[in-house]
């Protein structure tokens, strides 16, 4: 079922996670033929965007085919995050929302106080927070964790919403749990009832029983694919199935999973070039051919996808050479 940030309808309940390294356009483009209700550019620094990093521009880069396109920002003082923000307005973007995030937990962003660092000073989250909705003329979201050491979550989400954002993402661990141990869902089964605006929920969805499940806990408007949507773009579609009461979800095989990395590289290559496109490939290539135990060896496959790429004519080789070799 639709929802509306503000003025904008989501029309599908999966969203496209932002991940850093990963949620490039290309990424965006190439997934957004799987359905998500919405997408999100890489996280950009204030400082980058102030000091006009060109690097930080081209990670902006939309030609319209990823939208609804969420811009995600983070910063550690509402002065800096006011000043990119006036940045961003000067590039003339065609993206709909603009998000703030709070939940990054790596040590260094919120040894700047950014991130996850600004659910421990509520006072000036809620100034923070203000002053950007009032500075915006887009819809303003935010994306959030539990809390940093402590749970806080049923303090911070109301506070949020108070200060006028539109939408709300919350990852079901504490900045303190990193990305391991199980997500808490269970502790986020009373915030349909805290906060009037939508909501979407995250952690560990990798299969659509995971996201039914986050879904019937949480009574949030949407699941967040992040890490388990890597290599596995079919999950969002199949989610979307599985949220509309169907049960004929897509099956991955050898060749789709085969096509899918070649489209995904190819549009890679256009936006970044080969030699850098290369680079962030041997991170992701391998995990297109995860789940696939019960094809003997798959696991070199993997190995020479991590290792041994750097052109598209040695991807193709490495995948034709073990194909030919597995009578696949």
């Amino acid at each position: 079922m639709s929802f509306f940030i503000k003025d904008i309808e989501i029309k599908k309940n999966v969203i496209l996670a932002p991940m850093a390294g990963i949620t490039s356009f290309s990424y965006r483009k190439f997934m957004n033929q799987f359905n998500p209700g919405l997408t999100y550019t890489e996280m950009v620094s204030d400082f980058a965007l102030i000091y006009r990093n060109k690097k930080t521009f081209d990670m902006l880069y939309t030609d319209g085919s990823d939208r609804p396109l969420a811009i995600q920002l983070f910063g550690g003082s509402k002065e800096t995050i006011l000043q990119a923000i006036g940045v961003i307005d000067e590039l003339n973007i065609n993206y709909d929302i603009l998000d703030l995030n709070l939940a990054c937990p790596v040590p260094k962003v919120t040894k700047n106080n950014s991130g996850s660092k600004w659910l421990t000073r509520k006072e000036v989250l809620f100034d923070m927070v203000q002053a950007v909705v009032k500075k915006s003329d887009k819809p303003v979201s935010a994306k959030i964790r539990l809390g940093y050491d402590e749970v806080n979550v049923d303090e911070i989400a109301p506070l949020l919403e108070k200060a006028g954002i539109s939408f709300l993402a919350i990852h079901a661990r504490t900045k303190k749990e990193l990305y391991s141990g199980k997500p808490h869902f269970d502790l986020l089964k009373n915030i349909r009832d805290e906060i009037k605006i939508p909501f979407c929920v995250s952690g560990d969805i990798y299969t659509p029983e995971n996201a039914l499940n986050a879904l019937k806990i949480t009574r949030a408007n949407a699941v967040m694919v992040a890490r388990g949507g890597v290599g596995n773009p079919l999950l969002i579609e199949n989610i979307n199935r599985a949220i509309d009461g169907r049960n004929d979800f897509i099956k991955t095989d050898f060749d789709r999973q085969t096509n899918y990395l070649l489209e995904f590289t190819e549009l890679l290559i256009k936006e970044k070039g080969e030699k850098s496109a290369f680079s962030i490939l041997k991170g992701i290539a391998p995990k297109f051919f995860l789940n696939m135990s019960d094809i003997p060896n798959i696991k070199n496959l993997r190995c020479s996808l991590s290792r041994d790429i750097d052109s598209l004519e040695k991807m193709k080789g490495i995948i034709a050479d073990f194909k030919s070799t597995s009578n696949l």
